[in-house]
């Protein structure tokens, strides 16, 4: 059964991502295929175990991180390089699960809600930094461009 929370956190993701898709440039735009991967691919790989570790999700994760982090090193985007550091928190909640520790559940679980919400968050933000800041315009010429445009 679907809680409220859960069912405000699906609307959001599905209105962050079109917002993505429909107003961001390059970047974004991969990071709407990257979350659509995450979201409906998190429950095909959930049932993959090594003792307590969800080694499936967890290299989700992992591949989320690495997108993440290569796009903002890549492109100019704040909200990119945000978004890598908050999936470095929600990367480290699987390392957390290994401990085996019940009581830790609801902490993991709650931190990677907190997360996801946050990745919302950062994502419309990234649309509008797509569309109003001055470095996010056109993409960067390579050096020999720019020197035979002088």
């Amino acid at each position: 059964m679907w809680s409220p929370l859960s069912l405000l956190l699906e609307c959001l993701t599905y209105v962050a991502m079109a917002l993505l898709l429909w107003k961001g440039r390059t970047p974004e735009r991969i990071v709407v295929v990257a979350l659509f991967m995450l979201q409906w691919g998190t429950p095909l790989v959930d049932g993959l175990f090594i003792g307590h570790f969800r080694w499936g999700v967890a290299i989700l994760s992992f591949a989320m991180f690495c997108l993440l982090a290569g796009l903002a090193l890549r492109y100019d985007r704040w909200w990119l390089l945000l978004a890598a550091g908050a999936q470095l928190i929600a990367l480290s909640t699987h390392f957390a699960g290994v401990a085996g520790s019940d009581a830790l559940l609801w902490s993991i679980v709650s931190t990677r809600m907190v997360v996801w919400f946050e990745l919302l968050l950062l994502a419309v933000f990234g649309v509008w930094e797509a569309r109003a800041a001055p470095y996010a315009e056109k993409p960067y010429a390579s050096a020999a461009a720019e020197a035979a445009r002088r």
